[in-house]
């Protein structure tokens, strides 16, 4: 489910799982490297407070998250940038 297609937003900091279009590397036809494919990834989010109202956070599955997650960091930033699309951000 994606986040513009819920029915209910969910109470504060309640986990949910959600399908997020994130940038991702591939591999292409002959064999060379291709950067920025737009890939869906489920990855588990929560709405926060912060100063200007609420956003989308993620949240990570243990504490060392990013250490073997390399794409953590990515899909936080894509996170972010759907924040402001949506408006919670300015």
């Amino acid at each position: 489910m994606r986040i513009e297609e819920l029915p209910k937003l969910p109470k504060l900091f309640r986990v949910i799982e959600i399908d997020l279009d994130v940038l991702r590397n591939g591999i292409g036809g002959g064999g060379g490297v291709i950067f920025d494919l737009d890939a869906i990834v489920k990855r588990k989010v929560r709405r926060v407070m912060h100063s200007g109202g609420w956003k989308w956070q993620l949240v990570r599955d243990c504490l060392d998250q990013e250490s073997w997650d390399y794409c953590f960091e990515q899909d936080r930033e894509c996170l972010e940038y759907l924040n402001y699309e949506l408006g919670l951000i300015r």
